[in-house]
């Protein structure tokens, strides 16, 4: 596979950019190219990291769009979507399986459905790409479909309550470019991405003044931005504990399964004393927490008499409308804070009236929770914190609710669900993405792993295993200040991406 140099693009319409065996390259071994290229962009994020793959698969899959008629084109983001989902999200079976108790014919169901639903985001973009905007000039209809590939990213982390995973912006967490996340937030930074790839197809093409035109400026706010120093420091740091019980998901609601936990997590906590604030991570005691309170009111007033606060993940109920919440409880002071974005089919059922008889198939335990309210601030250790759940840290709308007041984050999960897949490493990346992009360093704590204290430049300052029981120790220093992902959010991307989409529509009124 070479460049298509002896059958340049021309201004007036599409040409081939990749060629097989002297032949331009389309049809179905095309789409099979976008298949893999999506499954390349996977390897751009944990545990792999290789986050050239990403800029890398992302063009390989805009050469193959340029040109295609319609019909294919969605063809083949369909294919880059299943790839992508198909490889990237494979852990979906997994957590309905053996977790979820459903029947494995069910739990294939609801995975393919889901990947299939996923991958008509890209599916989507390539016919829009081909049917309206397919005969721009090359350096134009890249522009648009880097935007178009960004503008879906932030619906798909927002429509039918969001799916924020797979981000392509998260793949710089690691890189000299990772400063783009406090600068633009994750979806400039996906940008960034979608742009270095049109910029390798220009190049591949032979068109250096367009990559050169593309490049000037992502080099000129780089360099005028990498010098910043967004947040600062405030205060003493705070000595923090987490306890990584590693219970079994199975085995915390068994018969004894409230007891064993609270045995469990007692007993580790006993080491601890004397930290500033001792963790536990969500629904750590599977329980409500007006079951188990005399145990963990007692129990916090002993670790208080040592300079102890504990925390924990439990549910909670509302005895007045009978709702129930997952949710942290600062046992120390009574303070609560109740998870605002809920997991569809796992901890609340959408479309009841008509999906009752999927909740009854799948054996989720607490799966009709309702939503909490306000902006996740509570105080612990003098300091406050900005909380949020499991999930949510992939939503960076929810956790910029507590900036600026918050000092640092904290974060309960229970990783559990994941087994031995890809989704623990992944769900640690975007927790880290989220403390580099706020600017606050991050308390994690989960039951089985990974748990982690994060700085607010996202480095893992300290970590446990996965499938490990320990109790992870050491400090968060607490941050003031407001990056410009934290003030402003995806508006200025978003802005961005809609401008780039302009040269594109123009060309189009123009044919």
């Amino acid at each position: 596979m070479k460049a298509a140099a002896p059958a340049p693009v021309s201004r007036g319409g599409p040409g081939p950019l990749l060629w097989l065996s002297g032949r331009p390259l389309s049809g179905w071994p095309a789409t099979v190219v976008s298949l893999l290229a999506g499954a390349v962009v996977v390897l751009a994020f944990a545990p792999f990291n290789l986050f050239l793959l990403a800029p890398v698969g992302l063009a390989l899959w805009f050469a193959v769009l340029r040109g295609a008629p319609p019909g294919i084109a969605f063809r083949h983001g369909f294919a880059f979507g299943l790839g992508l989902f198909g490889f990237g999200v494979s852990w979906v079976f997994n957590s309905l399986l053996i977790f979820g108790q459903a029947p494995w014919l069910l739990a294939t169901l609801i995975t393919v459905l889901f990947v299939l639903y996923l991958a008509l985001y890209p599916a989507v973009l390539g016919w829009v790409a081909s049917r309206y905007l397919g005969r721009a000039p090359l350096l134009s209809w890249l522009l648009a479909l880097a935007a178009g590939f960004v503008l879906l990213e932030l619906l798909r982390g927002w429509l039918f309550s969001g799916f924020p995973w797979l981000l392509t912006g998260h793949v710089l967490l690691d890189t000299p470019g990772g400063f783009w996340l406090p600068l633009a937030g994750e979806t400039g930074a996906g940008l960034l991405v979608a742009l270095l790839a049109a910029v390798l197809v220009l190049l591949t093409a032979g068109r250096f003044a367009g990559a050169a035109l593309v490049l000037a400026p992502l080099l000129a706010v780089s360099l005028a931005a990498m010098p910043w120093q967004w947040v600062r420091a405030s205060g003493e740091p705070v000595t923090v504990a987490m306890v990584q019980g590693n219970i079994d998901q199975a085995r915390k609601w068994e018969e004894d399964g409230v007891q064993h936990a609270l045995d469990l997590y007692t007993g580790m906590s006993e080491e601890a004393a004397g930290v500033e604030l001792l963790v536990w991570p969500e629904t750590a005691i599977p329980a409500f927490y007006f079951e188990v309170y005399p145990v963990l009111e007692s129990f916090a007033a002993r670790l208080e008499d040592a300079g102890t606060e504990l925390v924990t993940g439990i549910f909670e109920h509302d005895p007045v409308d009978r709702s129930m919440y997952n949710s942290i409880r600062h046992v120390t002071s009574g303070e609560t804070y109740d998870k605002r974005q809920l997991v569809p089919f796992g901890e609340y059922l959408p479309l009841r009236d008509r999906l009752a008889w999927l909740h009854r198939l799948l054996d989720i335990p607490m799966s009709d929770l309702a939503p909490g309210t306000g902006r996740g601030l509570v105080e612990m250790a003098g300091r406050a914190a900005g909380l949020s759940i499991c999930y949510e840290a992939a939503y960076a709308r929810r956790l910029r609710t507590a900036l600026p007041e918050a000092a640092f984050l904290l974060n309960v999960s229970n990783d559990a669900w994941f087994g031995a897949t890809l989704a623990p490493h992944q769900h640690l990346q975007i927790a880290r993405v989220r403390a580099l992009e706020l600017g606050r360093p991050m308390i994690r704590a989960t039951n089985t792993g990974i748990s982690a204290l994060i700085d607010a430049d996202g480095r893992v300052t300290a970590r446990a295993g996965l499938f490990t029981r320990e109790v992870l120790r050491g400090e968060v220093q607490p941050v003031a200040g407001r990056t410009p992902a934290a003030l402003l959010g995806p508006w200025p991307a978003l802005a961005i991406a809609l401008v780039l989409l302009l040269p594109a529509l123009r060309s189009r009124r123009a044919a």
